[in-house]
């Protein structure tokens, strides 16, 4: 189903203008980031589907396998995570969880900067310490499905940012796992990324250990990264930016015991910086135009003072 309108095509079932040059101008984004022929990170658009009220019910029934069929012994360093942090008894929430902990931690301040160099195997990820949300976010995919729990990509391609959704306790569940975000709903339950789009006000209902879970990546206010104003930002952000009501959002398949059919190259430096920079500069016309909040732009402008339940 969609077989014409995903990948590079995804914006065909975009009918809002801004929305759909939005998803335009992240394609050109990404391709003058990484090429045309930039590897994993450009050959993941190719299954990607927007959602929205078209996709809806085919994105959470048929679009995503429920079954796991990873081999063990295939990728013995990502096992080897995955037994060190999944343990018997815990619940397929608890699993997500403590997988999305190790993916969140898994950084490194020294040679490890998305500005120095990126790419590579999630072996390699976990080697050097992922920082970026693409490459963080098929790392955690990986490791839950090796975890038996089936796992996918979530986008936001106008705010620019790749997350994830897991499916557990009978449903799938949004976690960003670079920042160690994983929302419930109001009756406790894994919050997916559409009904998070439908109440982005959730990020306001938020009990403490959602919360305490959270590393913003930037130290705004204060000098310590848990400082609850960066805490309420990040919230904040999601609840404005990523699930804005004309986000382009996309969801993608990504699976553990297919990374042969992707290609894992390193990069230093963008493969096309003129068209990235032109890109960029027209995504944040475009984000003004689509009313984008101030504190997107700049993170020192947000004020709001979130509390948690």
């Amino acid at each position: 189903m969609f077989e014409n309108q995903r990948g590079r095509n995804q914006m065909a079932l975009i009918d809002d203008p801004l929305t759909r040059r939005g998803c335009q101008l992240w394609l050109e984004r990404v391709l003058g980031f990484y090429g045309e022929d930039g590897g994993v990170d450009v050959q993941v658009i190719e299954d990607q589907i927007i959602l929205n009220d078209r996709t809806v019910e085919y994105l959470y029934s048929e679009y995503t396998p429920l079954e796991t069929p990873y081999v063990a012994g295939s990728r013995p360093m990502l096992e080897a995570v995955v037994a060190e942090h999944v343990r018997q008894g815990m619940t397929d929430r608890e699993k997500a969880l403590a997988l999305m902990r190790r993916v969140r931690d898994n950084q490194d301040g020294g040679l490890a900067r998305p500005g120095l160099f990126t790419g590579g195997t999630e072996e390699e990820l976990l080697k050097r310490g992922a920082l970026m949300c693409n490459e963080v976010s098929r790392l955690y995919v990986c490791l839950c499905q090796m975890a038996g729990l089936p796992a996918r990509l979530h986008c936001s391609h106008i705010s620019g940012h790749m997350m994830t959704e897991v499916y557990a306790e009978g449903k799938w569940g949004w976690i960003d796992p670079m920042k160690g975000i994983a929302p419930v709903t109001d009756d406790e339950k894994p919050a997916s990324a559409w009904e998070l789009l439908q109440d982005p006000a959730l990020f306001e209902r938020q009990p403490k250990r959602v919360w305490a879970d959270c590393r913003p990546p930037a130290v705004t206010f204060g000098t310590q990264q848990r400082d609850l104003r960066n805490v309420a930002r990040e919230m904040a952000r999601n609840r404005d930016c990523y699930f804005h009501p004309r986000e382009a959002m996309a969801l993608g398949n990504y699976f553990v015991w297919e990374h042969r059919r992707y290609s894992y190259p390193w990069r230093i430096e963008p493969a096309d910086p003129q068209r990235l920079a032109r890109a960029r500069h027209a995504e944040q016309l475009n984000r003004r135009a689509a009313g984008w909040p101030d504190h997107y732009f700049s993170d020192s402008l947000f004020d709001e003072p979130l509390k948690k339940r």
